[in-house]
């Protein structure tokens, strides 16, 4: 009956350790060190990861005006989650919207924000890109620096709204918007520049919207002025990269649940005593024998 439950016991830590070890390869995740995934952003902005409770982390926030949130904008959002982003903005957040294909446009409709998120629509340019058309290369206003984009999209901003609008990064004029998806331009398809980050203020905070999540994931972060870019955003401000809407594997899922079990319980002094007083009991039972 020992041997069993030694077995069990192996069984069960080595699972544990392949979870926490073994690399994911969600989009987005921070867990992911491959093309695709998030961890150099994580280590560049220093920042503070939202894995659990997205809207009580948010509401949670002190000295809002001093903190930038990054979402990426993949799965739906609540109306409570919603209305914690609005919250934030009115005391003074930087809310960083990316998003090509998701939910952003979800967010920027609870606003009421003269802005649009064109997800149904890939943005093309057949001449100013890094490798081929998919890959447009937009100018970052007022600087001679440039963004790589990957798949993305692009903005459209209200007449309303022109004069509230600041555009952050445009493409270039020989960029387009695919609406029929065949590849080509067609008359009446929008045509460059197309802007691809914009801000606005709302209440006494920051929206900042970008169409194209791709640009700081780890194979692109280093592209141009990419890097760069991100960081002029959040300036100095602490950072806040919510995790919770990225579509995620089971992987991903236990990860995250390991992850905030120890944050949040294993490295609470008192339950760690009492963890190791167990291990040390269990060690010392093996040793008498």
């Amino acid at each position: 009956m020992s041997k069993k439950k030694n077995a069990v016991f192996i069984g069960i830590l080595t699972l544990l350790i392949l979870i926490v070890l073994y690399p994911t390869v969600t989009d987005f995740s921070i867990h992911n060190p491959g093309w695709n995934g998030f961890s150099k952003l994580k280590e560049e902005l220093k920042a503070e990861v939202i894995v659990e409770n997205f809207a009580n982390t948010i509401y949670s926030i002190r000295n809002s005006e001093e903190t930038a949130v990054i979402t990426i904008a993949y799965r739906q959002y609540s109306a409570d989650e919603l209305e914690a982003l609005r919250n934030y903005l009115l005391q003074g957040g930087t809310l960083i919207v990316m998003d090509d294909y998701g939910e952003g446009n979800a967010i920027l409709e609870y606003l009421k924000v003269p802005i649009i998120i064109t997800s149904n629509a890939p943005l093309y340019d057949p001449f100013d890109n890094f490798k081929n058309k998919r890959f447009p290369i937009a100018k970052i206003a007022g600087k001679d620096e440039y963004i790589v984009l990957n798949h993305a999209s692009a903005i459209m901003v209200s007449e309303h709204g022109i004069e509230s609008v600041k555009i952050l990064a445009l493409s270039s004029p020989f960029a387009y918007l695919d609406v029929n998806n065949n590849e080509i331009w067609d008359k009446g398809e929008p045509k460059g520049p197309l802007p691809v980050a914009v801000s606005i203020k709302y209440g006494k905070g920051t929206l900042i919207v970008i169409s194209d999540p791709s640009i700081v994931i780890n194979s692109m972060i280093d592209f141009e002025n990419n890097l760069e870019f991100m960081r002029d955003i959040v300036s100095e401000k602490k950072v806040f990269l919510d995790q919770t809407h990225i579509p995620k594997s089971l992987h991903e899922q236990l990860k995250d649940m390991l992850a905030y079990a120890v944050s949040n319980y294993v490295l609470n002094p008192i339950i760690l005593v009492g963890i190791l007083l167990v291990l040390f009991t269990l060690i010392s039972r093996k040793l008498i024998r």
